[in-house]
């Protein structure tokens, strides 16, 4: 696995500072959630109505900037999993690109349903045998673990779908874990590159603040291009349904 690749992918084409920059664009969207915030502040200036609804603004404004990104970054997996990726493509799939997200955001909430789910069960159960104050103790005994099983096998889960174009496939253990288990010590290596570059994408709160929307963005790009690298490296051509256009 040549992580280098990876690692240059985001800076390939004459265009690819624009790319990046619409990209950050989308990721800083998330910052309007910051102004219903800083509203409840100053409450006695804002009747409830409006707060309410800016708060549901901006949550719609955020889900759809961040569906955006997933259904663009799922432009480039696919693509290199297909080998004709080289470089960021072009934002001219919005509609295609929120389409896709909206999905992929739905199978990573499915996912993360059965950790959530029995971390409250038995954090419920253990306050209602138990003194209150070991109620948040399943949590911080089983979360962080459980938390990482799921993370690990995200990646996989997502490149089945994308792979196959089946929403199904992510929930597929066996198949999920084929892939895992043919990817080997590759898949760790970028599961570990992947968490690398979010630790170093905050380097981007040096510039003022604003460029760790553009080093995140990138940092996303270069884990999806190793993870889909690899991917591609270790299953048959044939599971891909479809070419990219």
């Amino acid at each position: 696995m040549d992580l280098g690749r990876s690692v240059a992918f985001p800076f390939h084409g004459p265009t690819w500072l624009g790319r990046v920059l619409v990209g950050a664009l989308l990721e800083v969207a998330p910052l309007v959630l910051s102004i219903p915030l800083l509203l409840v502040a100053f409450k006695e200036m804002c009747p409830t109505l409006l707060l309410v609804a800016l708060w549901v603004l901006a949550v719609l404004i955020s889900l759809v900037s961040r569906a955006v990104v997933l259904g663009y970054l799922r432009r480039i997996a696919r693509g290199v999993l297909v080998g004709a990726c080289r470089e960021l493509p072009r934002w001219d799939r919005f509609g295609e690109d929120l389409a896709e997200g909206i999905k992929l955001m739905l199978v990573v909430v499915v996912l993360w349903l059965p950790v959530t789910v029995v971390l409250v069960a038995l954090t419920v159960l253990v306050a209602g045998a138990a003194d209150t104050a070991l109620a948040w103790l399943p949590a911080i005994l089983l979360g962080p673990p459980a938390a990482l099983i799921t993370m690990a096998y995200l990646p996989a889960a997502l490149l089945s779908v994308i792979a196959t174009d089946e929403l199904g496939a992510a929930f597929d253990v066996e198949r999920v874990f084929g892939a895992v288990s043919r990817m080997g010590g590759a898949y760790f290596l970028a599961f570990l590159f992947a968490l690398a570059a979010e630790v170093v994408a905050q380097l981007g709160l040096m510039v003022f603040c604003v460029g760790i929307f553009a080093t995140r963005f990138i940092a996303h790009a270069m884990a999806v291009h190793a993870f889909a690298t690899i991917y591609r490296e270790s299953t048959p051509p044939p599971e891909m349904t479809q070419p990219v256009a």
